[in-house]
């Protein structure tokens, strides 16, 4: 085996151009399928982290009624005492208690609609990592003569606002009644999401409950779990402990992306199997051709006696071997570039538009290590079937009339 394979080393670098370009393909082959899958991956999971880890959470709960109709009567009865006891359990991170409402907010020169979020900052902070988002201001940190609230840029640039600004809320109490009040802008968050930062402020749950004549209402529980992957099967405990609530998970909240990431853990593998395809193919022709000028060598080796079957091995090593050459130098420069990327960022021509759609203007590509073993492994599996037909070819040669061939 191993002459075999010294044998099938000193055949690759016969013709030492043709064998490095076909390596210098498998590499620009993989270092542009990698480069791809990577920025694929990084749009997505920059969506994930926004979409996920700042606004929606992995679990929500809510009052049956609450999701048609957002108003605070409708409640989740004891939500305090759930949310504390959520955040017990071992499987979760933390539990959020929040008053989510629907109403108005005016500032001197216009007005909008928001969702008005209700939340302990503390809590809060550890749930959506809303103080790290801020940009402007402070994160309800002053006690001032009038309440505090935390808006988006987009929302800011809307109204012509800034921390320090008065804006007025308006939104329906427990009894359904119009009420308004007053709020200082301590501070202005920003996120990748320009609709999320124009339809959502922050104040304190004290402060809203105050205004909506009750203490303790809660309309909302967002959980982060200890492992996103178990999302599916830790809601469904939740839904059996507490029946009287509305349960869902981000899936159901935002399916648009969930359906984006189930086809993308697809999309992927076969974006590098079919640019493998193309280079297996290129690898195939010099294969061949390298058979058609060894005709002649091939038919003496088969006379004296060598046996087909290492004849047939020995074109096939010499393709496994550049296809290990080209895919080994190929991922390890993948993997350096990718490195690289990870830290500096991708910066997008244009995306600054995009924002409003949720999508980032700089990536940062990153690829789980065992990705690349997978694409070692389909390139081997198709470099071997590239080198069945040549090795096949080789095999049928007729010795007699080979080593007469010139």
């Amino acid at each position: 085996m191993k002459t075999l394979i010294k044998i099938s080393w000193r055949n690759i670098w016969r013709n030492r151009s043709r064998s490095a370009t076909i390596i210098m393909a498998l590499v620009l082959g993989l270092l542009g399928g990698v480069f791809s899958a990577a920025m694929r991956l990084a749009l997505e999971q920059q969506q994930f982290e926004d979409t996920i880890d700042n606004q929606v959470s992995h679990i929500q709960l809510h009052h049956p009624d609450f999701i048609a109709n957002p108003e605070a009567q409708h409640y989740i009865g004891g939500g305090l005492e759930i949310a504390s006891e959520l955040s017990k359990r071992d499987d979760i991170t933390v539990a959020s208690p929040r008053t989510v409402i629907d109403g108005m907010i005016a500032s001197a020169n216009m007005n909008s609609g928001v969702r008005i979020k209700g939340i302990d900052p503390e809590i809060e902070a550890r749930t959506t990592g809303l103080d790290r988002l801020i940009t402007e201001g402070t994160y309800f940190s002053e006690n001032g003569r009038l309440p505090s609230i935390v808006i988006g840029q987009a929302l800011a640039t809307k109204l012509n606002s800034s921390a320090g600004s008065r804006l007025v809320l308006t939104f329906q109490d427990i009894e359904g009644e119009m009420v308004s009040s007053s709020f200082r802008v301590e501070g202005i968050y920003k996120l990748t999401s320009k609709n999320f930062e124009e339809r959502t402020v922050f104040v304190n749950t004290s402060d809203l409950n105050r205004i909506i004549g009750e203490n303790d209402v809660i309309t909302e529980i967002a959980v982060v779990i200890e492992n996103p992957d178990d999302y599916r099967d830790v809601a469904s405990i939740i839904s059996g402990l507490f029946t009287d609530t509305e349960v869902r998970h981000w899936a159901d909240l935002e399916p648009a992306l969930f359906y984006s990431l189930e086809f993308l853990g697809e999309a992927l593998i076969w974006i590098l199997i079919i640019i493998i395809m193309a280079v297996s193919f290129g690898l195939l022709n010099t294969i061949l051709m390298s058979i058609l000028e060894r005709v002649r060598e091939l038919g003496v080796l088969l006379a004296v006696g060598m046996k087909k079957r290492k004849v047939f091995s020995m074109i096939v090593a010499e393709t496994t071997i550049i296809a290990l050459i080209g895919g080994t130098t190929g991922l390890f420069m993948s993997w350096g570039m990718i490195t690289i990327l990870g830290n500096t960022g991708v910066p997008i021509p244009g995306a600054e538009g995009l924002e409003d759609f949720g999508y980032a203007s700089v990536l940062y590509p990153r690829i789980e290590t065992a990705f690349y073993f997978e694409i070692a492994v389909v390139l081997v599996i198709f470099a071997v079937l590239a080198s069945i037909y040549p090795a096949w070819k080789a095999i049928r040669l007729q010795p007699a009339v080979a080593v007469r061939q010139e």
